[in-house]
């Protein structure tokens, strides 16, 4: 177990922001953690980019402040941030329903299987906001499903995107589209394809190309299973015990155990759910591109009108009624959990792997804040995703002075 004073910081210090330095190395202290990332940008500048801990720690290699990670579900909000694109340029509505779109032809585990009538009413916005009729509390993850549905289909591993939606297909919905809320990654798959059927091209070139390019991000992409398939500029993965499972991809696929970051699931599929690596600073780059300025009547980055800013970040599905511990309603938009705070609606985004942790912050006052770690639970096998966004909102919302 390291100490404060044995890890290593990158990046410049603004004196300002001392509370993040001291904040982020006890946090890395206190959970048992290699490594992590912080980033915050003000008005449109990122003010303060640091790296704390191990990218690696077997080689002595320390984060850098522009280091990626696998971002988890923060890959959410990037995808909701297409779809609303192809929606501003008049290439798909909200409203479109899902499977006019898609052709695919199910798969039914029994012969006497029968398509669920519901799949045909499932539209672009439920599957934006959770409301598509998938449960996973119900029934199961279908993105971590892949030696059961190979098996089943007789197809080869890796599943693909287009293999998890055969299967599903095949299956019935675990409640009507639109009548509650029901957090599934398997809907932002869906979207994933939708992209690509609208656009003509891959879903990584065109969210590169379209969203993240006129931002001046370049690094992001989709990361790889393997450890072998790390990026430039990657970090290195680790989970709490060592954990392994069978590999669903790569050597040994379907038979062998494998450390569970790399091959226990396959990084590609997760894609626009859940695929993409990203840096601290790419992610309050992409956040701030969606703060209104010039009154309201336009957002930052430009490609999003105000309007659909506006659309994005209001609330489309109730999570949480009443009062939850102390607060107000919790609320899903486009892509973006919504909490009002203070007056302000604060919308935010974790992400979680057994080897990842990671928040994505918007505050409508333009601050924007992203951190990352490269692993995904404490030394005692608690989430880190839980012991994040309370204490560090807290945190910058109490900097009094920030660099000029």
């Amino acid at each position: 177990m390291h100490l404060a004073t044995d890890l290593p910081t990158t990046g410049k210090a603004p004196p300002e922001l001392a509370p993040c330095d001291a904040w982020m190395t006890d946090f890395l202290v206190k959970n048992q953690v290699p490594g992590g990332s912080l980033a915050i940008a003000r008005e449109g500048k990122v003010v303060y980019a640091r790296g704390f801990g191990y990218a690696d720690r077997e080689d002595r290699a320390p984060v850098q402040p522009e280091a990626l990670f696998r971002i988890a579900s923060i890959s959410k909000p990037v995808t909701a941030v297409a779809i609303l694109k192809l929606v501003q340029d008049e290439k798909l509505k909200l409203e479109d329903k899902v499977f006019d779109l898609l052709t695919v032809e199910p798969f039914f585990e029994k012969p006497d299987g029968r398509l669920d009538e519901r799949w045909k009413q499932i539209t672009v916005v439920e599957c934006l906001c959770h409301t598509g009729g998938w449960d996973r509390a119900q029934s199961y993850d279908p993105m971590f499903q892949a030696i059961r549905m190979a098996k089943a289909m007789g197809q080869g591993l890796p599943i693909l995107p287009e293999h998890v939606i055969r299967f599903q297909l095949g299956q019935p919905l675990d409640f009507d589209p639109l009548t509650r809320y029901a957090y599934s990654n398997f809907g932002y798959c869906v979207l994933g394809r939708v992209i690509e059927k609208v656009t003509g091209q891959p879903y990584e070139k065109y969210v590169q190309e379209s969203i993240l390019k006129p931002l001046g991000i370049t690094t992001a992409q989709i990361g790889g299973s393997l450890e072998s398939e790390r990026a430039e500029g990657e970090v290195k993965y680790y989970v709490a015990g060592d954990e392994t499972e069978i590999a669903v991809v790569g050597p040994g696929a379907g038979t062998e155990k494998v450390p569970v970051a790399y091959g226990a699931w396959r990084q590609e599929t997760l894609d626009a759910h859940g695929g993409w690596i990203a840096s601290a600073v790419d992610l309050v780059k992409f956040a701030a591109a969606f703060d209104l300025v010039d009154g309201g009547r336009k957002s930052r980055g430009g490609f999003l009108k105000a309007a659909n800013v506006r659309l994005m970040f209001s609330p489309q599905a109730t999570i949480v009624r009443g009062e939850l511990n102390g607060q107000g309603s919790v609320f899903y938009g486009l892509g973006w959990n919504l909490r009002e705070e203070e007056g302000l609606l604060v919308a935010r985004h974790g992400g979680s792997l057994p080897c990842t942790a990671s928040s994505l912050m918007h505050f409508p006052d333009g601050l924007n804040v992203a951190v990352l770690f490269n692993i995904g639970r404490t030394g005692d096998n608690k989430p880190l995703g839980g012991l994040i966004e309370g204490p560090l909102t807290e945190l910058v919302r109490g900097i009094e002075k920030w660099p000029g």
